[in-house]
C-alpha cells in the first residue's frame, strides 16, 4: 500500500527535508503588517528573527486553509497513494488540525488518518522522519500508525524562553500564566503538557537554567526502560551558539542517547517563544 505523509511547517524542517523524505508539508502563514509570508517557504528563520527584533509590532500567524489541505490530499491521491497519514502541531496550540479535519469532509478520494501529535517544532519533525523511514523500509500502514502513537506518547520538548512576553501576547502562555510577574532574574523552564505550554521548573539566572534543563532531560531519559535508545534534538532561535553549549552539557552529564540532531525554530513557533529561546526535544 502506498502511504502519503502530510505535516505542517511547525515541524521546523527545511524545505529540502520534505523533498528528500517524500513528505508533503502544508505551511502556516506569518504576517508582518501587510507582508504575508509562508513559514519556511519564503521566510526562513534567520530573516524572521531579524524582522522580529526590529519590529515594534508582534507578527501574526494563521493556520493553513481547508483548501490548502484538500489540495495536498488530492495531489497525493493523484500520485497513487492509497492512504494518507496527516500529523500536526498540538491542537491546543493551533487550529491547523481543525483545517485538516474540515478538508477531510470535502476530500473523499482516499482515507486520511489525522494525528494530533500534542507536540511541535523539531520533535514533530523527528516523528515525521521516523514515519517516512518506516514507510520506506516496508512498514505497513498499521505499523506506521502504531509508531506515530508511540512517538506521540514518548515525545517531550523542554524549552527556556528569554521572556514570557511573546507567549503572553500571542495567547499561548497556557499554564505558564502563573509565572508572570516573576523577577527578571528568574528563568522559567517550560514544556508541553498534554499539548499545552506549562511550567516545569524555574531557576535564577541563565547559566542555572541551562544546567537545570539538562538535569530534567536526564531525568526524563532515566525514567524510560529503553533509555539507551533516546533520540535527542537541540533547537535554537537566533542563538546558534546554544547548540555547542548544550551538547557539551549533555555529554558532561553522561546522558546516553542513540543520536542527536539540531535545528532552528521557525517563524510560527518563534512568534510565540521569541528570540533567545532554546529547546531540547526527546523521543
Amino acid at each position: 500500500m502506498k502511504v502519503g505523509i502530510v505535516t505542517d511547517s511547525t515541524a521546523d524542517m527545511p524545505v529540502d527535508f520534505y523533498e528528500r523524505h517524500n513528505v508533503t508539508m502544508v505551511p502556516l502563514v506569518v504576517r508582518f503588517g501587510e507582508e504575508i509570508h509562508k513559514d519556511w517557504v519564503d521566510l526562513i528563520p534567520d530573516e524572521f528573527y531579524k524582522k522580529m527584533r526590529s519590529s515594534d509590532a508582534l507578527p501574526k500567524t494563521s493556520q493553513p486553509s481547508v483548501g490548502d489541505f484538500a489540495t495536498a490530499y488530492e495531489k497525493l491521491a493523484k500520485d497513487g497513494c492509497e492512504r494518507i497519514i496527516s500529523i500536526h502541531i498540538s491542537s491546543r496550540l493551533s487550529g491547523t488540525i481543525q483545517s485538516a479535519r474540515a478538508a477531510c469532509q470535502v476530500f473523499k478520494d482516499i482515507p486520511v488518518t489525522l494525528i494530533d501529535s500534542e507536540l511541535t517544532a523539531i520533535v514533530l519533525g523527528r516523528i515525521v522522519e521516523e514515519l517516512a523511514n518506516a514507510r520506506d523500509t516496508g512498514a505497513s500502514f498499521e505499523e506506521m500508525i502504531s509508531l506515530a502513537e508511540d512517538c506521540r506518547r514518548s515525545g517531550r520538548i523542554l524549552f527556556v524562553v528569554d521572556t514570557l512576553k511573546y507567549l503572553e501576547l500571542g495567547g499561548r502562555i497556557g499554564k505558564a500564566q502563573a509565572l508572570l510577574g516573576s523577577l527578571l532574574s528568574v528563568k522559567p523552564i517550560l514544556h508541553l503538557e498534554e499539548g499545552i505550554v506549562a511550567p516545569r521548573a524555574k531557576v535564577k539566572g541563565a547559566k542555572k537554567a541551562k544546567r537545570e534543563l539538562i538535569t530534567l532531560v536526564k531525568e526524563e531519559i532515566e525514567a524510560r526502560r529503553d533509555k539507551k535508545n533516546a533520540k535527542l534534538m537541540i533547537a535554537y532561535t537566533d542563538n546558534p551558539e546554544m547548540v555547542t553549549e548544550l551538547k557539551s552539557l549533555i555529554d558532561e552529564a553522561g546522558i546516553e542517547y542513540d543520536d542527536l540532531r539540531t535545528g532552528q525554530i521557525g517563524a510560527v513557533i518563534g512568534t510565540y517563544v521569541g528570540p533567545g529561546t532554546y529547546a531540547i526535544g526527546i523521543l
